[in-house]
């Protein structure tokens, strides 16, 4: 089943490992073409060693927003699946949260889906550090997303594909946002209930003040 995505969307995958964040847009973006999406898969622009130097934070929101306006052009003509995202790396390059441009906060939430590959177990310190940031990073802007686990390349992508199907059933199922009733105003003309509660109650209240004027 495809989940129902088209232009304009962007899935943004992000994680420590480098590698099989790269390969799993790869297989995500050829998977939507396979079922006539079209899709496009960028990477490259995303930081690619966990252990290299961070750049100065000016640096680094200059290629966030470098990565931000090739992301919004390439989702002109199709749905798009990004290696990281100009979110992830102000994570990565540890510029502190109150310096990220709000409409880059914005935007990120404008996301169709988020996805974050964790390390391996065996992992280094390094990619650990990094996962770290970048949870802290979703934490920061509340930004909601699908831990995707998995031994390899097919194992990432079947559950990436089950993650996306299952949080678009879940939205369209989520119930309407519940208007506020008003109490219900009575309207005694009209009524022609004879067993109005509202009307005897009414009744007994004015009979039993003729009878305290009587």
């Amino acid at each position: 089943m495809t989940p129902r995505l088209g232009t304009a969307s962007v899935i943004a995958v992000w994680g420590a490992p480098t590698a099989d964040r790269e390969q799993l847009v790869d297989a995500l973006a050829r998977r939507f073409v396979q079922r006539g999406i079209r899709a496009i898969a960028l990477v490259g622009m995303a930081p690619t060693d966990a252990l290299e130097c961070p750049p100065a934070p000016t640096d680094a929101l200059a290629q966030a927003q470098a990565w931000r306006t090739r992301i919004d052009q390439a989702r002109h003509n199709a749905l798009v699946v990004a290696a990281g995202s100009p979110i992830a790396l102000l994570a990565q390059r540890g510029v502190p949260v109150e310096s990220w441009p709000p409409s880059l906060v914005a935007a990120e939430r404008g996301h169709a889906f988020t996805l974050l590959l964790p390390p391996q177990d065996a992992a280094g310190n390094g990619e650990q550090d990094l996962d770290a940031r970048l949870r802290a990073g979703f934490a920061a802007v509340g930004l909601p997303c699908a831990i995707i686990h998995g031994r390899d390349a097919a194992q990432h992508l079947s559950r990436a594909w089950s993650a996306l199907q299952a949080g678009l059933e879940a939205r369209e199922e989520a119930p309407a946002t519940p208007r506020h009733l008003r109490a219900p105003a009575w309207n005694c003309e009209r009524c022609s209930d004879p067993d109005c509660e509202h009307r005897l109650f009414t009744d007994l209240i004015a009979a039993r003040q003729t009878l305290t004027a009587g």
